[in-house]
């Protein structure tokens, strides 16, 4: 169950807590600031390379570079975080970062890189992102009240966002037409000024200062406590559900946005746009729906969400409605999000996070590796709504499959 500890009524919104401390803001400025580097380096990076190869198969393997390192790194990655200095952690992540893209950009520049030293370094970069990302969350617990989580998990979601799926989106393709090297080089330096914010922070409390020394550091020990946590398992498998069946559309979304609605390259960066406008929205919102709903049925209704608007994605060409629906889409994923990262905190041992919030993590890298790979073996088979109707159904009867052992083990307070 949850922590019992006194929190406002749904409903209500208690206005005398304290304001969320600094150390917890420089956290979320280092944050807006890296993930507006990782937006730059999403539209930048394809294009980059593309200037490499136009084989459609090292191409793709640029993409399946990201998840390898979630799928090799994310368990060992959660004894690292529970083993070592996680302010530490953050700061060498970022300054890996900083260097292997300050390289990316000197090479890009010079017409000296390779395409398969580029796929290599992609494997760096996001074996960075698996420790950062990792350690962030595990971080977090220790700069803020217990109370002050959801809210300060759905500002850091909206940042992230914002950050890197709007203003990201943009610096990247303006600086890549104006020099290949440049997003890359101010990739580096986001990274750099991240580090040096996050070295300034000291956190209010230990990892062990929350719970116990349980002694055992092995990962297997994630393993057990997650499995024998009934509500944090049947999460796992709503997140692994989750993430398999939202996958199943996006691989096939640019050429479904293109052939089937018609879009054309800045059209489509819009319909992304949207998107992301409505994650944006659910992050700064979320604590609020929260508040409002309590968290039993703010973890349920966007069930209902994900698999609505996948099938009204599926059966319709009109793109005002795919672009509300993506909307919608956007906002429940965000608030979804924060209420279940806010419960594994609240939950988790400190001591353990790391461990424990790996094995969750994994599953879903998992999940959306095969649900990319099965969508588009679906719209290959049939057609390229078919994607989109299939994930939504997996995502409803999720919801029916789940919502009552949540339900039965989660309270509002």
């Amino acid at each position: 169950m949850v922590s019992t500890e006194a929190r406002p009524q749904p409903g209500t919104v208690d206005e005398s807590r304290p304001p969320l401390p600094g150390a917890y803001w420089r956290q979320w400025t280092a944050s807006a600031i890296s993930n507006l580097g990782d937006g730059i380096n999403f539209v930048a990076m394809p294009l980059l390379a593309l200037s490499l190869t136009s084989d459609e198969r090292l191409l793709s393997l640029t993409v399946f570079a990201t998840f390898v390192p979630w799928l090799l790194l994310a368990l060992p990655v959660g004894v690292v975080v529970d083993r070592l200095d996680r302010r530490s952690l953050m700061i060498a992540a970022n300054l890996v970062r900083l260097v292997v893209f300050g390289g990316i950009a000197m090479a890009a520049v010079d017409g000296r890189l390779h395409i398969w030293v580029l796929i290599g370094l992609l494997v760096v970069v996001g074996s960075c992102e698996v420790l950062f990302d990792s350690t962030a969350q595990a971080f977090l617990p220790m700069l803020v009240e217990p109370h002050q989580l959801a809210r300060a998990n759905g500002l850091l979601f909206a940042a992230e966002i914002v950050a890197g799926s709007l203003a990201g989106l943009a610096v990247g393709a303006l600086l890549f037409d104006a020099s290949p090297g440049l997003p890359f080089g101010a990739n580096a330096v986001s990274f750099a000024i991240a580090a040096g914010l996050i070295a300034t922070i000291r956190p209010r409390r230990t990892a062990g200062d929350t719970g116990p020394g349980l002694g055992d550091r092995r990962l297997r020990a994630g393993f057990h406590w997650l499995r024998q946590h009934t509500l944090l398992k049947t999460l796992a498998a709503m997140f692994t559900v989750t993430n398999l069946g939202l996958m199943f559309g996006q691989g096939i979304f640019v050429k479904y946005a293109i052939d089937e609605l018609g879009l054309g390259g800045l059209e489509f960066g819009l319909l992304l746009a949207i998107t992301a406008m409505g994650a944006a929205s659910g992050g700064l919102v979320g604590h609020r729906v929260i508040a409002a709903l309590g968290l039993r049925t703010t973890v349920v209704v966007p069930y209902i969400v994900f698999g609505l608007a996948q099938v009204v994605i599926g059966l319709t060409s009109t793109v005002w409605v795919v672009g509300a629906a993506g909307f919608l889409l956007g906002s429940a994923i965000t608030i979804w999000n924060v209420v279940t990262v806010t419960i594994r905190q609240r939950e988790i041992p400190p001591d353990r996070f790391g461990r424990v919030n790996a094995v969750y993590r994994w599953l879903g890298a998992a999940a959306s590796a095969l649900g990319v790979a099965a969508g588009g073996f679906v719209a290959y088979a049939t057609n390229l709504r078919a994607p989109f109707l299939v994930g939504g159904a997996i995502t409803l009867v999720a919801a029916v499959l789940f919502a009552r052992p949540v339900l039965a083990n989660l309270d509002d307070r």
